[in-house]
């Protein structure tokens, strides 16, 4: 009789067996195969006949493992000839749970700094104990370095404090953490999987000038003056009330995997939530009742309760009222092969542009601008419109005040779609001086000011769904980012630099906030701090609300069942959002806004409001690979259906 197989065998040795699952099959080959009259199978004190498969000779049948404890047992195989006589072989296999591996400290989605310490457990299974439990840290600034483990005090487990990474964590860092221990007949076992598995990021931001505001249980989304929109690392949406701390679970998205390249973003509206998916379906949660529809397409812009969205194949974009649930056709292009990017006022009007018309459209027969070239986005405040034209070599940005002026602002030669901002009468906007793109702001009255002069580009602080709005203050300070780092830039002074560029900024209230992962922070300006340093866990200035939530939340990794292994679809090749505008390893820059499952980020954090552009903020602001850079330098960046862009 021949050597027999188990399915499944997680094992790297050939003469132990392993399964993890709640059912083995036995497969068994006799020889000579016509002189076998019955094989049998045992293990664990259960006997099952195996069937003769008729086609290819060999015999098979399974074990139901479900009451069958945890450990080892001897799976013995016994063949028969027509005369009685029994021949036997028999193998150890182990009957394993693989072990729960997780991240003690950081928290995930929480901000840390270099003193944070990093703590990982492993905890087998009994009759098991965790084996050869390791831990590798790694980021965009530096390469992989691996700890091993040592047993721990809890009885089957392993637990690794790291020690000080050298060089030391610094301020922007996104650290991608990989658990990694052995199963008792060798096979490895490594999570986050080498595919299909998410997970959180860490981020290291140190700055005195940011203080703790509020938490939440996941990466924030979008907040207001009450609520805070948060999306966990099981991927289940959620809203905090802000007074009470009371968290209402709304719905569970799809978790994307490592050949994800679009992102998941959303809102709060004055009714509730909406959400788009990465794989392109939408959500709404509305007056307390949460929606999966069958609408798939993308969300361009929200304002209030109104929300325009396009069908995948971008021909039908619809004008959808979230408190009625009343989709109505807003405007068809059949067969068009150029964006659609628009902006919705407070007020409801819509200013929308497509590739293929030279000027801006806005309600009634209003039209804005005719120029050369591909136009851009437009944005309003409800008085100001702005738009951008790309002709080739240079995007020209353009102003409309409510006088009927026509503004010429300037010229930028790198690629940033979302390279304006228009807010309370302020306009800024990229300029180029020759060598590098600066920002610039107009006031009301129409002074212009330069408030960058570095040596590299600037760009601003975008995110989808508040497409330029959120950077600029009522007074016209504006928020950018340079060399991984964000500024506020005024009028007359040089630039305050206040973080790092990880995260999002924003003016709410009267004053500037940051989100960054699971938390919200203030943002002290000219010249105060808030003493220990932004991200200093139990030792925040602030006031750090939701606290039991942290103490109580653990990253569970876990190898899933068979049951659970199943892979979200892959997104279509066709679909422009799967081309490279995110990050697809550490080695790249990161960026906290845009972490991307398949760098296991962080779901980037997204806020309400006035505009959107699936194509013209799914750049990832932080990257500066090879791809980015390339597509800067001819000033171009990734569009829809491969339609250029500025």
């Amino acid at each position: 009789m021949d050597l027999f197989t188990i399915e499944p065998n997680d094992s790297s040795d050939s003469s132990v067996g392993v399964t993890r699952l709640n059912s083995m099959r036995v497969s068994v080959r006799t020889t000579p195969p016509e002189e076998v009259y019955a094989v049998e199978a045992e293990y664990a004190g259960v006997t099952i006949p195996l069937t003769r498969n008729e086609y290819n000779g060999t015999y098979y049948g399974t074990f139901d493992l479900t009451h069958i404890p945890y450990g080892p047992y001897t799976l013995k195989v016994t063949a028969y000839d027509r005369y009685g006589e029994a021949s036997t072989v028999q193998r150890l296999v182990h009957r394993y749970a693989p072990p729960t591996m997780w991240v003690v400290s950081p928290r995930p989605y929480t901000p840390i700094t270099r003193d944070t310490p990093i703590i990982a457990r492993c905890v087998g299974a009994p009759p098991y104990s965790c084996l050869k439990f390791s831990v590798t840290v790694s980021s965009q600034f530096r390469k992989a370095e691996t700890l091993n483990a040592v047993q721990s005090t809890i009885r089957g487990a392993m637990e690794l404090t790291l020690p000080p990474l050298s060089p030391p964590l610094q301020s922007g860092e996104v650290l991608k953490i990989r658990l990694r221990s052995e199963n008792p007949g060798g096979g490895v076992l490594s999570l986050p999987a080498s595919y299909g598995t998410y997970a959180p990021a860490y981020y290291v931001e140190e700055s005195p000038k940011l203080s703790v505001v509020q938490r939440a249980p996941g990466a924030i989304v979008d907040f207001d003056a009450t609520r805070i929109l948060f999306l966990d690392h099981y991927y289940q949406l959620g809203v905090v009330d802000r007074a009470t701390e009371l968290v209402t679970y709304i719905g569970e998205l799809q978790l994307p995997n490592q050949n994800t390249r679009t992102e998941d973003y959303g809102a709060l509206t004055p009714s509730g939530v909406v959400m788009q998916s990465w794989n392109g379906y939408l959500f709404a949660w509305a007056n307390g009742v949460f929606s999966r529809t069958e609408r798939r397409g993308w969300i361009d812009a929200v304002n209030g309760d109104s929300l325009l969205w396009m069908t995948p194949d971008e021909d039908r974009i619809n004008l959808l009222t979230l408190t009625t649930d009343v989709d109505t056709t807003f405007h068809l292009r059949p067969g068009t092969t150029s964006p659609f990017q628009a902006d919705i006022a407070a007020s409801g009007d819509i200013y929308y542009s497509t590739h293929e018309e030279p000027s801006i459209r806005g309600p009634g027969e209003l039209r804005l601008g005719n120029h050369p070239g591909y136009l851009q986005r437009p944005i309003t405040d409800g008085t100001n419109v702005a738009g951008r034209w790309w002709n080739g070599a240079v995007c020209s940005s353009y102003l409309y005040t409510a006088d009927g002026q026509e503004v010429f602002l300037g010229d930028s030669r790198q690629g940033d779609a979302a390279g304006l901002l228009v807010h309370a009468g302020y306009t800024a906007f990229l300029k180029s001086d020759g060598a590098a793109n600066q920002v610039w702001v107009r006031t009301p009255a129409g002074d212009l000011h330069q408030l960058s002069d570095l040596p590299t580009p600037s760009r601003f602080d975008q995110q989808r769904l508040r497409i330029g709005h959120d950077g600029i203050s009522d007074t016209g300070e504006v928020v950018f980012l340079n060399d991984g780092k964000r500024y506020i830039g005024r009028p007359g002074e040089d630039p305050e630099e206040i973080s790092s560029e990880l995260g999002h900024a924003r003016w709410f209230d009267g004053g500037w906030y940051v989100t960054l992962g699971n938390t919200l922070f203030e943002v002290a300006t000219g010249g105060g701090t808030t003493g220990d340093g932004a991200a200093a866990a139990e030792g925040m200035a602030g006031r750090p609300f939701m606290e039991r939530w942290e103490e109580e939340l653990e990253l569970l990794l876990t190898a899933p069942l068979a049951a659970d292994t199943a892979e979200p679809p892959a997104p279509d090749p066709s679909d422009p959002e799967a081309a490279p505008g995110t990050f697809e390893d550490f080695e790249a820059p990161l960026s906290g806004d845009l972490a991307g499952a398949g760098a296991l980020g962080d779901p980037p954090p997204a806020a309400m409001g006035c505009s959107a552009g699936r194509s013209a903020a799914g750049q990832n602001e932080g990257s500066r690979g090879a791809a980015a850079l390339a597509s800067a330098l001819v000033g171009l960046t990734l569009a829809r259906r491969g339609r250029r862009r500025c």
